[in-house]
This record gives structure tokens, C-alpha cells and sequence, in this order.
């Protein structure tokens, strides 16, 4: 009798039959497997390797440098005092450069790193301590800071302090990541320079300065917000260190009461949600202003930017109650029905804004011949300008010529003179006239020139007679030449008669 094997309907006749097929998934499996296993076990010890740091740590003298590091007494307090006067004036003057230059010096993050030692080690007594010196330096910290705003002619807030006012998560971020570089840096049995760093990356002086800022010109919202930011950085920094501190496994104290731990513990729980919640919350009111802002100017864009010709300047002012967007527009008149139209489009898109559209109404052809009106004025007054020093220069020109020409003028004697004398005395044989030109020399100047009439006489005359002759001859030269100056009159003849 025969027997034969019938496959299931559907099964297909070629495949393996089942203790087979088993088998060779079963190795396939075993080979993959194997293969991620043997990967695991290759990159585990690497990755251990690197990124180990506990065998690296020196937890008895890590204690010893953060407990010296927590009393603020005559070295470290004069530093901190320095520290904070150099915050403060860098805050005032608006320069960061000086800012971070306190911030390297200051000495603030021992007392903070002696707290999150004290909860990680269960070291009530370094706690305590720790936290007394912390609210020294802390209120040092700010009446000095208010000291110095006090007295400070600058009592305009820049931009440094207003930047410290608001704390956001971001500061606790930062403040953490800062707090866990520091501890980690401050744990090595090699010390390196990442404290420097450290301190200008937590920020902790800034805050405190803007704190005294506020205190000095009664600007709570300065006051208490710079006074939050540092208890915030204070408390992730602490954090941190307890972190750290709880990781390495640096030696614990026990209480002898287990219950007093736990409330201990419980205490300093909500102590830091209790700080870290308002920063929360701030963070996510600022998230949801950046993402409306955004928003308000694709309205802009999409409504507003989009008429033909305008210029559109946007700008959301959040110190109003309601906030405010506030639209210029230039170059095309915008009518009162198109105003409300947009008025009424972000009402229903954003409730709680509003709208302010400024538009000067002028059209923008009007603009341009206004503008090419100006620039003809400016260069017809340039080209007027620069004629009105050519005739200056040309009048200049004009009176110098005249000056010489009245001087030649006056340096010049008549051409008739010689006929009149002639005329008038038969007896003359010639005349000579002109100007005569001298140098004096005691004076090392020249003389002032004087006519000079010289008369040649045909016959010798007595002496009394010449000299009447040139009296007389004197007298009308000086009426002819219309002068009260100087003349020389020189009578020539022959020898004269005794």
C-alpha cells in the first residue's frame, strides 16, 4: 500500500519542508544576531573609555578646594567688592567687554558650588555655611552696585541691564550646563582653566549689578527681576553640583534620623521648582510673542506691502495695553475705507492687537517732482554761489587795476607844463618836469617822491631875483597840480650876477 504526501492548499510545493526551513532561519537569526552583539561588545568599552570620568576624579580634594573657596573674608571680599564696581560701571556704559572682565575675577561661584556640596554629601554643616557667606556676598553685592548707580551721572538703562531684567529658560540652561562644566573642571585630580569660563558663561555678577541698579533709582522691575536671574543661575548651579557630586559617589554623611534626611531632601526639591517655575512660564510667554510676532508681519506682507507703489515700514510695540501694530506707509495716499478694511482683516486673524496705519496722503509722482524741485534749487544756488565769488574775485581784480591806475595817475605830472612856463617867461630856454623817487638812510625806507620843475634862464639874474622867480614859480606848480605836497623848483643860469 502506497502512501503519498498532499500539501495544504495555498502551500507552495517547492518551499523546504518544516524541521529544515526551521533550522536555517534559526541560523540566519543566530548570525545577525551575533553580529550586532559582537559590534556592542567591540564599541562599549570605547565608548566607556571615552567618556569616563569618575576614575579621573579626585573627590577628597575637590571638597577641600570648594570648602576654602566658600568664606567671603578679607582677600576674597575685597575681590568681589573690585569685581562689582567694574560690572557695575561696564552695565552703565553699555560695554560688554567689561562686563565679561568682572565676571573672570568674580569669586561668587564658591559659596554656590559649597551648596550643591552640602546637598550632595548630606553636609548640613558645609550647607549652611556655605549659604550664610552666599547671603553675604549677595547683599555686599548689591549695595555696593547700588552705591555706584547712586552716584553715577549715567542713570539711562542700557541695553546690558535691560537684558537682565527678564530670566528665561534659556538662563536656566545655560546656568545648568555652566554649573555642570564647572564642578567637572573643579573635580579633576589635574586642575585646568575651565573656571574662567565657567563664571562668564552662569553670569552670576551682571544680575546682581542690575539688581543694585534697581535699588539705587527705585526701579523695582530692575530690582527684582536681576535679583531673580542670579537665584536662578545660584540654583541650577547647585543642582549641578549635587549632580556631579552624587555621580562621582563622594563620600555621604548619614543623619542619624532617616526622617530628617528625607524632609532635607524634600525641602531643597521644591526650593528649585519653586525658583525654576516663574522662568517656565516667562520662556513660554516669550516662545508664543516671537511666534505672533511673526505672524503680524506676514499680515503685513501678504495685505499691506502688497499695494502698488508704497513703501510699508512695520513695528509691534508690546509696551502698549493692547499691543500695537503700527504700519507707516509713504509714497501712495492710502483712503480711510482701505485702513478699516485691514483694521478689520487682523481683528479676525489676531484678536487683541492693534492696528495703527500712518500715511502722509501724498502721491508718489508728487514726492519725486517735489525731490527733483529741491535738487534744481540746490544746483541753481551752487551755480549762483559760484558766480557770486567769480564777480567777487573779478571786483578784487577791478580794484587793484584801478588803485595802480590812480597811482600812475598821480605819479604822472602834465604834459603842458613845459608850454605854460615857456609861455609865461620869455627869458626860460627849456623845462624839465617829472617825479623824483628817494631813499632816506636812517630810516632804511624809501622817501616820498615830489615834483620837480628845473628852468634853464637864457641870461644870469641876481640871486635875490632867482629866488623870488622860484618862490613864485613854486606857488603855481603846486596850484597846477592841485597838491599840498612837496615841489622842488630848480632855477638854472648863467653865473649869476653879484
Amino acid at each position: 500500500m502506497s502512501t503519498s504526501e498532499t500539501s495544504p492548499p495555498g502551500a507552495d510545493p517547492s518551499s523546504s519542508s518544516g524541521p529544515q526551513s526551521s533550522a536555517k532561519n534559526s541560523s540566519s537569526e543566530q548570525n545577525g544576531g551575533g553580529f550586532l552583539h559582537n559590534l556592542s561588545a567591540l564599541l562599549r568599552p570605547l565608548a566607556i573609555e571615552r567618556f569616563r570620568i569618575i576614575d579621573l576624579a579626585d573627590a577628597e580634594q575637590t571638597i577641600v578646594g570648594i570648602k576654602k573657596d566658600i568664606e567671603f573674608r578679607g582677600f576674597n571680599l575685597w575681590i568681589l567688592v573690585f569685581s562689582i564696581i567694574i560690572c557695575s560701571i561696564g552695565l552703565n556704559v553699555n560695554s560688554a567687554a567689561v562686563v565679561i572682565g568682572a565676571m573672570l575675577i568674580s569669586p561668587l561661584m564658591g559659596p554656590i558650588m559649597g551648596i550643591g556640596l552640602g546637598l550632595g554629601t548630606n553636609d548640613a554643616s558645609t550647607f549652611k555655611n556655605a549659604l550664610g557667606n552666599l547671603t553675604i556676598a549677595v547683599g555686599i553685592s548689591i549695595l555696593t552696585s547700588a552705591l555706584y548707580f547712586f552716584t553715577s551721572p549715567l542713570d539711562e538703562a542700557s541695553s546690558e541691564l535691560l537684558s537682565r531684567t527678564q530670566p528665561t529658560l534659556l538662563d536656566v540652561v545655560v546656568a545648568l550646563f555652566g554649573g555642570l562644566a564647572g564642578i567637572l573642571a573643579g573635580s579633576r585630580k589635574e586642575k585646568s582653566n575651565v573656571i574662567p569660563g565657567v563664571a562668564i558663561a552662569t553670569a552670576l555678577m551682571p544680575p546682581l549689578c542690575t539688581a543694585g541698579y534697581g535699588l539705587a533709582n527705585g526701579e523695582w522691575n530692575f530690582l527684582l527681576g536681576g535679583f531673580y536671574l542670579f537665584l536662578i543661575n545660584t540654583a541650577l548651579i547647585a543642582l549641578s553640583t549635587w549632580v556631579v557630586v552624587r555621580y562621582l559617589r563622594f563620600p555621604l554623611l548619614h543623619y542619624v534620623e532617616p526622617a530628617v534626611e528625607r524632609r532635607y531632601k524634600r525641602l531643597s526639591a521644591l526650593l528649585f521648582l519653586a525658583l525654576l517655575g516663574p522662568s517656565v512660564y516667562i520662556f513660554v510667554g516669550i516662545v508664543v510673542e516671537s511666534h505672533q510676532d511673526a505672524d503680524l508681519r506676514d499680515f503685513v506682507a501678504t495685505n499691506i506691502k502688497t499695494v502698488t507703489g508704497a513703501s510699508v515700514t512695520e513695528n509691534i510695540d508690546r509696551t502698549l495695553s493692547p499691543p500695537q501694530l503700527q504700519v507707516v506707509i509713504t509714497g501712495v495716499p492710502i483712503s480711510e475705507a482701505q485702513k478699516t478694511e485691514w483694521t478689520n482683516k487682523l481683528a479676525a486673524t489676531h484678536p487683541g492687537v492693534e492696528l495703527a496705519v500712518f500715511s502722509n496722503d501724498v502721491d508718489k509722482a508728487d514726492i519725486e517732482d517735489l525731490q527733483r524741485q529741491v535738487e534744481l534749487m540746490l544746483s541753481s544756488y551752487s551755480d549762483l554761489s559760484a558766480k557770486d565769488k567769480e564777480l567777487a574775485h573779478l571786483r578784487a581784480q577791478i580794484a587793484i587795476v584801478e588803485g595802480e591806475f590812480r597811482k600812475l595817475q598821480d605819479e604822472r605830472l602834465p604834459a603842458g607844463i613845459g608850454q605854460e612856463v615857456l609861455a609865461t617867461y620869455p627869458d626860460a630856454v627849456s623845462v624839465r618836469w617829472g617825479r623824483v623817487d628817494g631813499r632816506d638812510r636812517d630810516a632804511g625806507e624809501p622817501a616820498a617822491s615830489f615834483a620837480r620843475l628845473q628852468v634853464t634862464w637864457r641870461q644870469a639874474i641876481a640871486a635875490e631875483e632867482a629866488a623870488m622867480l622860484e618862490a613864485t614859480l613854486t606857488t603855481w606848480l603846486k596850484a597846477r597840480l592841485e597838491t599840498n605836497a612837496a615841489v622842488q623848483v630848480d632855477l638854472i643860469s648863467p653865473q649869476p650876477i653879484p
